[in-house]
């Protein structure tokens, strides 16, 4: 993924962010989401020709290309104190739970694990809404305590089962299924064409594709297991070499966790040494600023 101009505002304010003294106290379990912001070029585009691949409502896209400047579009946002709806389990370590269950699934056979009979993962709650309306008015979109929408839960209650081995085992394997399958290639080399988002291309039966590539590949791949589409998110950051990089968030009840091609198994968002930029906000095309 190409450092593109949807990112030229977010870079300069690196500096700002670096020149920020530290927090004390461990990092929140979820994603801390921000302002409205403008979808990368690339998922714009990419909506444009494949709605199932973006998971944007058809109502939604005019506003997303900011050909309908006064259409709202509908995302649910979770903060990262209402993000707590997912109640009820505490946030597990990266190095004491997933390590672990990587292991065991090391030594099972892949085809065996991809098999199991997988807990299907519960959407995230969604207790806050915003209106988000043409990228050039979307800092000045609010957000609307009054509305709230509620996605997937389990129950009447909201009880949600925490994370278990099965679905961890879900997560790794198809992280490393589609990290192992997919072929990294750029898009200039592929589509002649500085950004472009799309599943992998297949060429002579073997998939090529860049990092938001390999992240759309898992989405539907998790979808087709199961997944609800309204748990999964695409989002950005800037690696530690300095390149723009797009991955894809799974909210869990213990927060979110991110598939990465640079990585095999599925991570806390915040054991990550990346400076996050924006994501979509859970259940919409709408996007969002972290922090």
């Amino acid at each position: 993924m190409k450092i593109t101009a949807f990112l030229g505002t977010a870079i300069a304010s690196l500096g700002l962010m670096a020149a920020a003294p530290a927090l004390a106290g461990p990092a929140p379990a979820f994603m801390p989401m921000g302002a409205p912001a403008a979808a990368p070029p690339g998922f714009t585009d990419l909506c444009q020709r494949d709605l199932d691949s973006c998971g944007a409502a058809a109502h939604e896209i005019a506003a997303l290309t900011g050909q309908a400047p006064q259409a709202a579009l509908q995302a649910g946002i979770a903060t990262s104190s209402t993000s707590t709806a997912w109640s009820g389990g505490r946030r597990l370590t990266f190095a004491a739970q997933a390590q672990a269950i990587a292991a065991e699934t090391d030594a099972e056979d892949e085809d065996a694990v991809a098999a199991l009979t997988v807990e299907t993962l519960q959407a995230l709650r969604l207790d806050t809404a915003f209106a988000l309306v043409s990228p050039e008015a979307a800092m000045a979109a609010a957000l609307s305590p009054n509305t709230t929408r509620t996605v997937g839960l389990a129950s009447a209650e909201g009880e949600l089962p925490r994370l278990s081995r099965d679905q961890m085992k879900l997560l790794n394997d198809i992280n490393r299924r589609v990290n192992r399958e997919v072929q990294k290639a750029d898009d200039f080399d592929l589509y002649g064409m500085i950004e472009y988002w799309s599943l992998p291309r297949v060429i002579d039966g073997k998939m090529y594709g860049d990092c938001e590539d390999y992240a759309l590949e898992k989405r539907r791949r998790l979808i087709e297991a199961g997944v609800p589409a309204a748990a999964l998110s695409m989002a950005v950051a800037v690696t530690a070499r300095g390149e723009s990089h797009a991955v894809l968030v799974v909210a869990m009840e213990q927060g979110d966790w991110v598939l990465d091609n640079l990585t095999p198994w599925a991570t806390p968002w915040s054991e990550l040494n990346y400076r996050w930029i924006e994501r979509q906000a859970p259940g919409s095309a709408a996007w969002v600023t972290i922090g």
